[in-house]
């Protein structure tokens, strides 16, 4: 399972977003999709490790609103042992505009994964699961 937390800035009107995953998954995809050795949050980490994460993201992870998909903007990784942190932001972001996210983050290699997602405007929170079956909501 992956959490991502979605947040709205009112004093930048931007949407900030940490996605933590298990960090032996991220690795496994993205050395899957690469083909080469990633080695993440070690000394032998591969210089491109950035560049994969983010062209993964822009393939997984989608923000549409009436004029089509947001920008992403990575803002970068933290790794520890076990997880995997993914800083994005997607600026000038509309709260009172239909929304419609995509996550199909890992589902590709891990059929039963799940990516649990909360969205935060305020003090309100609006939590929903995306899965193999249903990777986008509208909210």
């Amino acid at each position: 399972m992956s959490i991502t937390d979605m947040e709205y800035n009112e004093a930048s009107k931007s949407l900030q977003i940490s996605m933590k995953l298990f960090a032996d998954d991220l690795e496994f995809v993205l050395e899957k999709e690469q083909n080469v050795k990633v080695f993440l949050g070690t000394e032998k980490e591969h210089e491109k490790a950035d560049d994969f994460i983010k062209s993964y993201l822009n393939t997984h992870f989608f923000i549409e609103q009436s004029k089509g998909s947001l920008p992403l903007t990575y803002v970068g990784k933290e790794i520890d042992k076990d997880y995997t942190w993914i800083y994005i932001e997607v600026k000038n972001f509309k709260v009172k505009v239909e929304t419609l996210l995509t996550n199909s983050m890992l589902i590709d290699y891990f059929k039963d994964q799940t990516n649990k997602v909360n969205y935060k405007k305020g003090d309100e929170v609006n939590s929903f699961t995306l899965y193999n079956q249903n990777i986008s909501k509208e909210f």
